[in-house]
């Protein structure tokens, strides 16, 4: 079976509407997640293909936001976005990442602030 473009991606994409990426002091927006990584845009700086970082992961769907920490690679890097792999994540990252992903399905989304 062949594989088309360059999507490595196996895990299905849910739109990131509501989650934030916080890394390095900047909070930046997700555009979309799998239980694998996610896609989010640029940062006011260049990230690598490679460069590993620790980040928080916050939804303006849960309040108070839980404590979501995790560590990505960068896989794909591009001029308005970049996509991670999640390096060994955590529970708490993927009940995060796994409620998102069932409002998502579910078309439940009560928006918090963070």
């Amino acid at each position: 079976m062949a594989i088309s473009g360059l999507n490595r991606r196996l895990d299905d994409r849910h739109q990131g509407d509501g989650l934030f990426l916080l890394f390095q002091g900047t909070l930046v927006e997700v555009i979309d997640v799998s239980i694998g990584g996610l896609k989010f845009r640029n940062p006011p700086y260049r990230l690598d293909p490679g460069f590993r970082f620790s980040f928080e992961l916050r939804s303006t769907f849960e309040a108070p936001n839980p404590l979501a920490r995790g560590i990505a690679v960068v896989r794909a890097a591009r001029e308005d976005w970049v996509a991670v792999e999640f390096v060994r994540p955590t529970f708490a990252l993927m009940k995060v990442v796994g409620r998102h992903i069932g409002r998502q399905l579910n078309g439940r989304n009560h928006l918090f602030r963070l």
